[in-house]
């Protein structure tokens, strides 16, 4: 007796999953229950798998970056600062990897004394920034614009 519900393996072999469930269960509700809570298995697990795949996908150009970061701290070495910066080879995946990658070359810039190219870059930061964003880029503009004065 053909059931609706299977699945076809390779090779052509087809196993009905009523074949294999109906034996243990004796009511349709007990079976309609199984075929429920095995969908909702499969949907958890792959939605699980998209959200981990997405939470990694910026990881590496984060990690090269926080790396060029940390090494800037310790040397103090603006050129090679912005040089680094501008040789990552993998591109930021999301807005904020690439916020952040635009502000440490502003930053490079102002370090090397390039102070208008700075405050160029910062607002064209500010064009495309949130909320949050805006008035940190703003803050940061001010700032380089007092240096410049001095």
């Amino acid at each position: 007796m053909a059931y609706p519900i299977s699945i076809s393996i390779l090779g052509g072999t087809t196993i009905y999953l009523c074949d294999i469930v109906i034996p243990y269960v004796k009511s349709t509700i007990g079976f309609l229950g199984i075929i429920v809570g095995g969908i909702a298995v499969i949907t958890i697990v792959y939605f699980f798998t998209v959200f981990f795949v997405l939470m990694r996908r910026g990881r590496q150009f984060r990690k090269m970056n926080n790396d060029i970061v940390r090494e800037y701290h310790e040397n103090k070495n603006g050129e090679l600062f912005l040089e680094k910066l501008l040789a990552i080879d993998t591109k930021p995946k999301d807005m904020k990897d690439e916020m952040t990658w635009y502000l440490n070359i502003a930053t490079a810039f102002n370090v090397l004394g390039k102070r208008n190219e700075c405050i160029a870059l910062f607002k064209q930061l500010e064009e495309v920034a949130t909320e949050k964003d805006k008035e940190y880029i703003q803050n940061s503009i001010k700032f380089v614009q007092e240096q410049l004065e001095k």
